[in-house]
């Protein structure tokens, strides 16, 4: 079971996805141990530093998409099982077999409903737990 104190690192280039991420978790109940990121480059460099136990991404930002986090994720040993929820306009069936076959733990189509978000969540926690 996720606890309070989990730290999740929310990457999207788009503060209000961000914002709204964020307050969701606080109704889920954790505890505001969270992580930002506008890009993929930045949440790297905040995994460097901080750890994180719980990944939520956009899949389509500038620069580095999040199915390029994903794999770069999946690649670090000390990263290899950590839940991670892909935040996403797409859905076309052939990128989310391709996510799924690179690590995903699961995927969320925007817009989503708080109740779906939280679902998420817990099936990706269950999936690597």
């Amino acid at each position: 079971m996720l606890k309070p104190e989990t730290h999740f690192l929310i990457v999207d280039d788009y503060s209000t996805i961000r914002n709204l991420v964020t307050s969701q978790l606080l109704d889920f109940g954790f505890s505001g141990n969270f992580s930002e990121a506008e890009n993929v480059d930045e949440a790297i460099e905040i995994m460097g530093e901080t750890p994180v136990d719980f990944i939520i991404s956009d899949w389509n930002m500038p620069g580095k998409t999040g199915f390029e986090f994903l794999k770069w994720v999946r690649a670090q040993d000390k990263y290899a099982k950590l839940p991670f929820l892909i935040l996403t306009t797409e859905n076309e069936q052939e990128k989310i077999l391709d996510a799924i076959s690179e690590g995903a733990s699961n995927f969320l189509l925007k817009p989503w409903e708080e109740e779906d978000l939280s679902e998420k969540i817990q099936l990706a926690f269950q999936q690597h737990n």
